[in-house]
């Protein structure tokens, strides 16, 4: 059996509902966990096969998927997708991914497969460090082996959670799925494939181009504090990938400089910046939400 977990955060239902609609008829049991603090159970009475959990409050997408985890961990399922509010899959996308799974499950020990991500502005794929690993000779299909994949149309055996453990909650938003991927990785030697002949649009925020040298995602104040303070406590960390911290570190300095003078809420950005740098610096994770990280028996 297949679940989704679906985490919303003051969605939009006039996009949400299509998302939903192309997702619940691919799967088994839909869980929504709902981060807004409205509950919007009213919106969702259209969908059969749902578990929806109003939560009246925002625990972070890490406390949010663990929840979704645990649902499926209880009832004996499978796999688990994890998708979107606003992404609108194919009708086709889950059983090519299983199709996917069980060829490669046959060489690989898999913690995760993918589709790729195509950018829904200028249709320009997120490809970052791949190798090809693997070539189906039947139709020449090419596999990628990754560091880590978005968390949006990632299947994942439900296996896998009880021995990788659960998401790392402390860590609230950012770099969530990619710690989950490094830690199935390092300690487990699981591999984490990207399939580039299923795709899946996507949109990781409006970005810019920083003195010709990096594109990067514009985030909200919010966020830019859960980004700098994770990628420095992130950095400490042995199974965590050379390239990806020697990257995001010169990224960040140029991030720095372009939120700390051109947005209009820069004052808003420093005080997040300096506040990230802070607890970043000092290794200091508080957890904002009452779930504590843990792993499954």
């Amino acid at each position: 059996m297949i679940g989704a977990i679906v985490v919303l955060y003051n969605p939009d239902f006039t996009i949400t509902k299509n998302a939903l609609k192309a997702l619940t008829i691919q799967v088994d049991k839909t869980c929504i966990i709902d981060n807004s603090f409205l509950d919007h159970s009213e919106e969702l009475r259209e969908f059969q096969n749902i578990e929806y959990i109003s939560l009246g409050k925002n625990i972070g997408i890490a406390a949010a998927q663990n929840i979704g985890i645990d649902y499926f961990i209880k009832h004996d399922y499978d796999f688990v997708i994890f998708s979107d509010q606003d992404s609108v899959i194919s009708f086709d996308l889950i059983s090519s991914l299983l199709e996917a799974y069980n060829k490669l499950s046959l060489k690989y020990s898999v913690a995760a497969v993918g589709p790729l991500p195509i950018n829904r502005k200028n249709a320009m794929p997120y490809l970052y460090k791949a190798n090809v690993i693997s070539k189906n000779e039947e139709d020449d299909t090419f596999y990628y082996t990754m560091h880590s994949i978005i968390s949006s149309c990632s299947l994942v055996p439900v296996s896998n959670f009880k021995e990788v453990g659960l998401m790392r909650e402390d860590l609230f938003i950012d770099f969530v799925e990619q710690d989950w991927c490094w830690r199935a990785r390092y300690f487990y030697q699981k591999y984490i494939f990207l399939l580039p002949h299923i795709t899946v649009q996507h949109e990781l925020g409006r970005s810019v181009k920083i003195l010709n040298l990096f594109n990067v995602n514009i985030s909200s104040p919010f966020r830019i504090y859960y980004q700098i303070r994770n990628l420095l406590w992130l950095s400490r960390l042995p199974y965590v990938p050379k390239y990806w911290k020697k990257m995001n570190k010169r990224k960040l300095f140029f991030k720095i400089i372009y939120y700390s003078i051109v947005p209009s809420q820069r004052w808003s950005y420093l005080k997040n910046i300096v506040k990230g740098l802070r607890d970043g610096l000092n290794g200091k994770l508080q957890l904002d939400c009452e779930y504590e990280y843990k792993k499954v028996d």
